[in-house]
C-alpha cells in the first residue's frame, strides 16, 4: 500500500511539473529567438487554456499511476521460486501493465473526450 500511495502522489506531481516547465520553456524559447513576443504568448495561453484538459490529464495520471504501481506490486508479492521466477514475474507484470494501460487509455478517452 505505501508504494501505491506514493505513486498516486508522485506521478501526478511529475505531470504538473512537466506541464509547467514545458509552458515556461516554450515562452522563453519563443521570446528569446524572436518567434513570438512574451505578451502574445501570454495572452494566447490565457485565451486558449481549457481547465477540462487539465482535468483529463490529471485523471489519466492518477489512473496510470495506480496501474503502474499496483500490477507490478501484485506480481512481485506473489512470486514463488528463485531468480528465474522473478524474471518471469517481472516480464509478465510489464506485459500486463502495458495492456491494461492501453485499455484504460481507450476507456478514459471514450468517457472523457
Amino acid at each position: 500500500m505505501p508504494k501505491i500511495m506514493a505513486s498516486l502522489f508522485v506521478i501526478p506531481m511529475l505531470i504538473i511539473i512537466s506541464a509547467g516547465l514545458s509552458i515556461w520553456g516554450g515562452r522563453i524559447v519563443g521570446g528569446l529567438f524572436g518567434i513570438i513576443s512574451f505578451d502574445i504568448y501570454d495572452s494566447g495561453l490565457r485565451q486558449k487554456f481549457k481547465p477540462y484538459n487539465a482535468y483529463v490529464a490529471l485523471s489519466k495520471a492518477y489512473t496510470f499511476s495506480f496501474i503502474l504501481s499496483s500490477i507490478p506490486a501484485y506480481y512481485g508479492f506473489n512470486v514463488k521460486g528463485g531468480a528465474l521466477e522473478i524474471g518471469r514475474s517481472s516480464t509478465k507484470a510489464v506485459m500486463v501493465s502495458c495492456i491494461i494501460i492501453l485499455i484504460a487509455d481507450y476507456i478514459l478517452a471514450a468517457i472523457l473526450l
